[in-house]
This record gives C-alpha cells, structure tokens and sequence, in this order.
C-alpha cells in the first residue's frame, strides 16, 4: 500500500514540476498529450514552510512554497473521486475540485456604447461623494491597486501613466529576470488553467504564468473594471477613474469567456501582495451555491493579505431567479477584517437594492452598479473606447463588478490622502462616512455600512506624525504624553515609546469631519510633550497633499529667561555671560560674588609664544587688585563669555533681551560664546556656519562637567542636542564663518 501512494505522489510532483518548467500540464500517460485537461483540483502538500513563521524581513511566500498546487484530473476521472483519492496521501493537507469562479457580471448584458441618452458619470459619482473627495485628494502614483480580472487594455489612452510597470522583468524574452513566478510581467501576470475550453475559443496553449495580461474579453469585462478604478482623470479625453491618479497592477485570471479557477484566483491575490498593491480589486464570484468555492489555498491567500495590511475589495456576486442569493466567494469570508464584501445599489431608482445583487452578513458597503460608464477594449471596433455598462432598455443594467471597483477607486484616495495608516484606519473612516442605505424588500443585509461617501470618508482621514519626541533636545522617557492641538482642541494623543536610550511616537490627528475644531487644509498642529508646546509646529496639508507625515524631530523647549537671567558659579572656575553693559573692570562686573580674583577670556586670534613657535589662540586676563600692566582685558563687552574664579554663587542679571539676527565673527578653532537667539536645536542654531564646525561643548559650572556635542554623531551619544538662550558655548571651527544668531 506505501509503495502505490508512492507511485500516486511521484506522478503528482511529476505533473506539477512539468507544469512549472515548461509551461503546460501534460497529460497522464496514454493520453493524447495535446488535449488539455477538462478540469483541476486544488491540492495542498505538507511542506516545512507552513511550520515557520514568517519573519518581517521575509518576502511573503508564494502558494507554491506553502505546498498549494493546481493538478489537472486526468481524462475520465471524476474530480470529486481523483481529489478524495490523492487527499488520502499521507503527505497531502487537502484536496478538493477547484472551484470555477466567472466575472460578477449579468449573463449577456451588452457592453457597448449607448445611445446617448443614458446617465453621465457625475450622475452616480456625486451621489457617492467623489467631487468632494477630489476637493482634497485626486490620488497618488505612490498607491497600487491590483485588478484581478479578464486582464486590461494596456493600448487605452486613459491607461498612459497609469499602469504598475515592473523595472526587472519587463522584456519579452521568456525568462522570469526577477524571479517572482511570472514570465515578463511588465504589467502584470496571466494565471488561467489551460482547459479544453479556452484552448479552443480563446486559443491559449499554456497555463504558465506569464506577462500575457490583455483583456480579450469581448465585454471589456477587466477594462471597464479597471476604468472605473483609474481611468486618467482631468485629461481632457473620455471617462474619469474615482482615482485620476494611480497605478494599476493587472491580473489576468479570467479567459476570454469571463471563467477561471479560484486557485488561480488565490495566487492572483499573492502575486499582488507580493508586488506591493495596497488594494486588491476582485470583480469576480463563484458560481452558486458557492459553498465549493471555499478552498485553502483562497484562504492562505487571503490570509497572506490580511497580515501584509492590503485591502481586499470583493463583489458579491448576482443572482438570477432561482439562484441562491447569498454572497459568493471570495466577499463570503467574514473572518479577515481587511477582505471588504460590496454589494450593488441601484442608482437609476434612489440608491436602494439592486435586485441582482447578492446579499447576506458579510457585505461591507454597497455602491451603484448600474449603467455606469467606463473604459472598453480599443480593439472591438467602437467608433470610441468607452461605453455604458448595462443595457438601457432592457433587463438588468449593471452588476456588482462595477460597484466594486467604486469602492476600491474610494480605498485608492483614501490611502493616497495619507499613506501612512493601517488598513483598519482607512476601513473605518469608510464606514464611519456610508450613508444609511434603503431597507430591501427581502429585509436581509445588502449594504453593510451603507452606500460609500467617498468624499465624506477622504475628510475623515488622519494627519500622522511619527518621529521623535524629545524635551530641550533630548530623548523623552517612555510614557511621556503627547497631545496634538489643533488651536485649544486636543484633537489627538498618545505617549512616548523608549527603546533602550532612544524614544519614538506616533500619533493620529483627528480632521474637523471627525471632531469639530480640528484639523483641516492650512491648520497648525502643536505637539505638547510632557505638558510643554513643542516645536516645530505642523501644517495640516492642502489638496493632493500626503497627510502620513514621518521623521520629525519634535521637542518641548524649557522657557526662556525671564526679566532676570540667573547664572551658577560653581566652586572653582565658572564659564559665564556678561549680560550687564559694556564698562571697563573690575566696575563693570559688580555683579560677581566677592571676594573674585580673575577673569579670562579667550581670544582665538591672540598670538602665545611657546618657546620658538607660535600658536594662534591664548587667554586675555584681568587680574584683581593688580596694576593695570599686569590685565590685558581692561574693558568687557556685553555678551562676553569669559572665566571667573570666585565663590560659589547665583548671580542675578536684567535680561538685557537681545534683538534676533546678533552676528559675530568665529575664527578658525575654538571660539567661547554666548548664544543669543532663540533656544533651538544646534544644527538649526548653527545653520549660518553648517559645514565649518566640528564640535560644540558646554562646561557645567555646578558640575565642573564637559559636556559634548558632535554633529552627526547619533543623537543618544550626545550630551545635548540644543543651544539655549543666554548661554554660553563653545564652538571649534575649521575655518572662519558668521554666526547669525535667529
């Protein structure tokens, strides 16, 4: 019995690795070997990969690394008994038919230009909000969107600059140059099961993975879809996407009959994931009574997702009389947070059910899906590439193929007004802003969240900050609070995450749709670390405007001086500020402890002589209660900094409130300062030198302490990390410069 399992096995691999080394299945032995198979099931083997966990630096694995694989059933066979059959093999998870899977479209329903006297576009966009939307974001290069579906014209001039391109495998020469599974897919990639079928009608030869993504079907089925998604807007040409700007990664798992497999399905759903889609359109459903369609490897695939943060935007499917009416696969699922299940509302009769469409519990949102326009396939002899979905005057005039990709075009902006949030946040903003839909006749859910108000949902989207939070330019503790203000509304919070000497933040910034008072285009946003305004500030951003906002530096500043300026002396030598007037001394330092003894000063352009040779740099003197020949510093200039021996001591200065834009000339080497802008971050402090210091110190009087700073030395390895008002400094230059002081 292990030796026919063995056989059994070695006969699947062999299928299987045959398929992914030349392209085609081939067929069981005494088979016509040019037939293709009729049917496949989805097999999952037990591999060492389902055992480890996935690490964050890993590339999520493919389905065929977690052992799923697509095995056609050999002639004859019947493929409910061959998948029972190899599922008894010890090294087998599951087996099970693949489930066939068509485009969420009502059977026939033409696809062509209408008479004219159907509905504009502005018709069912601004019933769902887009203008308001485009108010403030019109969408983002930065954003992928895959469409799994017939494939897409690629040739359509709304497409130009709008398509994913791949910078690796972009040729036509037949090899798989980046390694990700898929032949020269510079747009995309194709997964179709090669069957009897679609060999004939749609002359396929292969069921590889390839490059070869044009929508051949005759509806434009993957067009249109994609059309609605991003068609390049404000143009001047044609139709309008929900996003003008996007990239558009095509999957091509339907043939040109609208028909697939929902493995082919699952690795479309890798595939994107593995390219970087944020979004995921699947205008595609199985066949009822769907429950066949639940298979692992759609549920691998999905889950893969749902850990990679992508939104997985599904149509649930319609009806006809007769047909159960509950939501098809791949929106069935309920159990991943990310998959969103949209269901179609009528546009034509005041937003309420379509009577096509699927419904059930897990429908998420409903959008219009009838009569909509949208882009065709430029090679089906249309006098112009566009066309109204649904037929006018006849049946059912849409689908939720085409709700569903208004609900990932609105996903689209979403993400492309601030890039930087978890699918969670972009899902809730979508539900928070849906507008109550309509009770159905059939009194069940059919429109989850309500109808999607694309620009109610876009306004509700958070500006984010992330970066550092600090106090005088220094790391906070862990759990320091941080508030965001918007004016005096506390419009966001969070605290402080330390990590070793190092702290980080992030923080979500409600806008005004969500909390009155809050952030919209032009608001300043305050941080208050530890309960102290921080700075810098931040602007709320306007139209076409990132609001992820990520690497600042922020800190709360201790307050300036105030009407007296209070300096240490500590017990022996005290580097100080001469903040009284300019007078000759000893007069003019009346406010030093008695009794003092000397005063130094450096001066880096004095010359002191060491036995033959001359060195640039040497201490200026004033000596007390010695003659006048013994002090060559007889006057002391405000803003001075100097050494004073005396006793240990507070001494209390008038703050003599230095104008902004103080300059002074630095020599090369050390020079002893006292700073007088605003207190600020060093680098910010010593813009006007940058490039031409090395080094800043501090001497701590009360300590008798060095303290450093280095310019691009990690910031945790420095002693401090600002320059604060009417104090003292300082600065080693490697040529002469002019400070100005801000």
């Amino acid at each position: 019995m292990r030796r026919r399992w063995f056989a059994i096995l070695l006969a699947v691999a062999g299928i299987s690795g045959a398929a992914g080394a030349a392209g085609s299945s081939p067929a069981p032995a005494g088979a016509d070997p040019a037939q293709p198979p009729a049917a496949y099931i989805a097999v999952q083997f037990d591999t060492a990969l389902r055992a480890q966990a996935r690490q964050e630096w890993m590339p999520p694995p493919t389905l065929a690394e977690q052992g799923f694989a697509s095995i056609p059933v050999p002639p004859g066979r019947d493929p409910a008994e061959f998948a029972a059959e190899i599922s008894r093999a010890p090294n087998v998870v599951s087996a099970v038919p693949d489930a066939p899977v068509r485009a969420a479209e009502i059977p026939n329903d033409p696809y062509y230009l209408g008479s004219g006297s159907g509905p504009n576009q502005a018709q069912y966009l601004a019933a769902i909000g887009a203008p308001a939307a485009w108010d403030l974001h019109t969408g983002s290069r930065e954003v992928i969107v895959a469409v799994i579906d017939s494939g897409l014209d690629v040739r359509h001039p709304e497409f130009a600059g709008q398509l994913w391109e791949n910078p690796v495998d972009n040729g036509s020469d037949g090899i798989d140059r980046d390694g990700n599974g898929c032949i020269n897919d510079r747009y995309g990639c194709r997964f179709i099961n090669l069957t009897q079928v679609n060999a004939a009608m749609c002359g396929y030869t292969s069921s590889t993975p390839t490059g070869a993504i044009l929508d051949d079907m005759p509806s434009s089925h993957g067009t249109l879809v994609a059309g609605i998604i991003g068609a390049a807007g404000d143009n001047g040409i044609g139709v309008t996407g929900v996003a003008w700007k996007v990239r558009l990664l095509t999957v091509k798992a339907l043939d040109c009959r609208g028909e697939g497999f929902m493995t082919r399905i699952a690795e479309a759903i890798v595939y994107a994931v593995r390219q970087g889609a944020r979004v995921i359109n699947i205008s595609i459903a199985s066949d009822p009574p769907h429950t066949q369609a639940d298979i692992p490897a759609l549920r691998a695939a999905l889950q893969l997702a749902q850990d990679s943060g992508v939104i997985v935007v599904a149509a649930a499917g319609n009806h006809a009389a007769g047909q159960p009416a509950g939501v098809a696969y791949p929106a069935a699922y309920t159990q991943y947070p990310n998959l969103i299940a949209v269901g179609a509302a009528n546009n034509l009769d005041g937003m309420t059910w379509a009577s096509y469409s699927n419904y059930g519990p897990a429908i998420d949102f409903a959008a219009p899906g009838n009569r909509l326009l949208s882009t065709t396939r430029t090679d089906v002899g249309l006098s112009n590439p566009y066309a109204e979905i649904g037929e006018p005057n006849g049946g059912f005039q849409g689908g939720t193929s085409f709700a569903t990709p208004l609900v990932s075009g609105m996903f689209a902006l979403l993400i492309s007004r601030n890039t930087r949030l978890s699918a969670d946040d972009y899902i809730a903003a979508a539900r928070a802003a849906a507008t109550p839909a309509p009770p159905a006749p059939h009194g069940q859910n059919w429109a989850g969240s309500g109808i999607i108000d694309i620009g109610g949902a876009v306004a509700r989207i958070p500006l984010s900050l992330t970066g550092v939070p600090q106090h005088d330019w220094r790391d906070v503790p862990g759990g320091t609070v941080i508030e965001a203000r918007v004016g005096t509304a506390v419009c966001g919070s969070t605290t402080a995450i330390a990590a070793g000497p190092v702290s980080t933040f992030t923080v979500k910034v409600k806008s005004a749709a969500e909390q009155p008072g809050c952030g919209a285009p032009g608001a300043t946003v305050e941080l208050v670390i530890g309960g102290l305004a921080a700075k810098p500030t931040v602007t709320w951003g306007g139209r076409n405007t990132d609001l992820g906002m990520a690497g600042l530096f922020v800190s709360s500043v201790s307050p300036p001086p105030g009407s007296v300026v209070v300096q240490t002396i500590g017990s022996g030598w005290s580097n100080l500020a001469h903040l009284e007037a300019t007078g000759p001394l000893p007069g003019a330092a009346s406010t030093l402890p008695l009794p003092w003894n000397a005063i130094y000063r450096w001066d880096p352009l004095k010359w002191a002589f060491s036995e033959a040779e001359g060195v640039l740099g040497a201490y200026r003197r004033f000596i007390h209660g010695a003659p006048g020949a013994v002090s060559d510093y007889p006057v002391i200039q405000q803003y001075d900094a100097y050494w004073v021996d005396a006793p240990a001591a507070n001494v209390a200065s008038l703050n003599p409130n230095p104008a902004p834009g103080r300059t002074i000339q630095l020599a090369a080497g050390w020079n002893n300062i006292t700073y007088t802008g605003q207190s600020r971050a060093v680098a910010d402090a010593l813009s006007s030198i940058a490039g031409k210091y090395t080094q800043v110190l501090q001497y701590d009087n009360a300590s008798g302490r060095w303290l450093s700073y280095l310019p691009g030395q990690p910031r945790y390895l420095n002693d401090f990390g600002g320059l604060f008002t009417l104090r003292v400094y300082w600065v080693y230059m490697k040529e002469p410069g002019t400070l100005v002081m801000q």
